[in-house]
């Protein structure tokens, strides 16, 4: 079986288990994942089966969870995975049909960056939506090509803004800037999928400079990248960063750069 037919039988593996048992969507398992977040009962059990699944796909993987941290391969690493099992584990809690699945892949070596990911699968449970990233050839949903919207002025971009972060005066100010100076917002609670929307041109920009998103939602941002669109990072510079477990990703994702530019400037702008 290809590497991508093993990435897909993961993701059917996981969909089953949280599918199949919604009656116990907000059991929580007493614990807190790496990324210090409470574990739920549903987001341990749908990565306990992907991870079966791609250790026995025949494959040397190490492999990269929300829940478990790092698991590596036992021989000779073949490829890093990156799995986000449930993304958007408060709206499954509350019966919110919003969440997603996402997992990357790229060919091992020693110090990869996210321009080396060679593959992204991110589908959206309940919303029968699935999209693929596969580098150098763009991004599909549901086996049809998409790209981003076309380009337009910041004060007619309609994004997604993750404002989840309390205490801190400077990042408020910013975000208020930032929702000023937009004609709109819209928000799922599932940044993989509002970075899928971005990529499919339903949604102009998504902004997460929180310093809070683990790398395991970075088959989001490759979405965006692949479908033609730019990935600013905090400091303004192109979005590229290592894949390294400890790292938190911070980011605009738009359409095109101009657009990432101007968001950039207003959540500097004093």
């Amino acid at each position: 079986m290809t590497l991508e037919g093993v990435l897909f039988d993961a993701i059917i593996a996981a969909k089953k288990v949280v599918v199949n048992n919604l009656d116990q969507a907000a059991e929580k398992t007493g614990f807190e994942n790496p990324f210090g977040d409470k574990t739920l009962l549903l987001d341990q059990e749908a990565e306990n089966a992907a991870i079966e699944v791609l250790q026995t796909s025949g494959y040397q993987m190490k492999i990269v969870t929300e829940e478990q941290g790092i698991i590596n391969s036992e021989g000779k690493t073949e490829y890093l995975v990156i799995i986000d099992p449930i993304d958007g584990s408060a709206n499954l809690e509350r019966n919110i049909p919003l969440c997603t699945i996402g997992i990357s892949a790229s060919s091992f070596k020693p110090n990869l960056t996210t321009d080396e990911i060679e593959i992204s699968i991110v589908d959206s449970y309940f919303t029968k939506e699935t999209y693929v990233a596969r580098k150098g050839q763009g991004v599909t949903c549901n086996g049809k090509p998409v790209s981003v919207a076309q380009p337009i002025p910041i004060e007619e971009a309609i994004i997604s803004y993750d404002s989840k972060k309390k205490g801190d005066s400077y990042f408020s100010s910013a975000s208020q800037r930032i929702v000023d100076g937009v004609k709109d917002v819209r928000r799922t609670a599932s940044n993989l999928l509002d970075l899928c929307w971005v990529a499919a041109g339903k949604l102009d920009a998504m902004v997460d400079l929180r310093d809070m998103l683990p790398i395991i939602h970075v088959s989001g941002t490759h979405m965006v990248s692949e479908a033609g669109g730019y990935i600013l990072g905090e400091g303004g510079d192109r979005f590229v960063m290592s894949l390294d477990s400890q790292y938190m990703m911070n980011f605009i994702a738009a359409s095109d750069e101009s657009l990432a530019q101007s968001i950039h400037r207003l959540y500097v702008s004093k």
